[in-house]
């Protein structure tokens, strides 16, 4: 679980490089877990995060390319 609690905080600060606002993030976040802390997550939903905030990543490279399409 430490693993994965460090993977989505790395990918929060990639987001936040990226343009994000941490308040964003909060929201997505937010999103899959509702109003749990990321602490008390359990596996599965730190892999739903993870999946989450990977594709708003993946979705924020492609548009600074100038290849916004899903």
């Amino acid at each position: 679980m430490h693993e994965q609690l460090m993977r989505i905080s790395e990918l929060k600060q990639q987001l936040i490089a990226i343009g994000y606002h941490s308040s964003q993030l909060s929201d997505i976040v937010k999103e899959v877990i509702g109003d749990a802390s990321l602490g008390n997550i359990t596996d599965e939903q730190s892999c739903e995060v993870i999946e989450s905030l990977e594709y708003y990543c993946d979705f924020a490279i492609k548009c600074k390319k100038g290849n916004c399409k899903k």
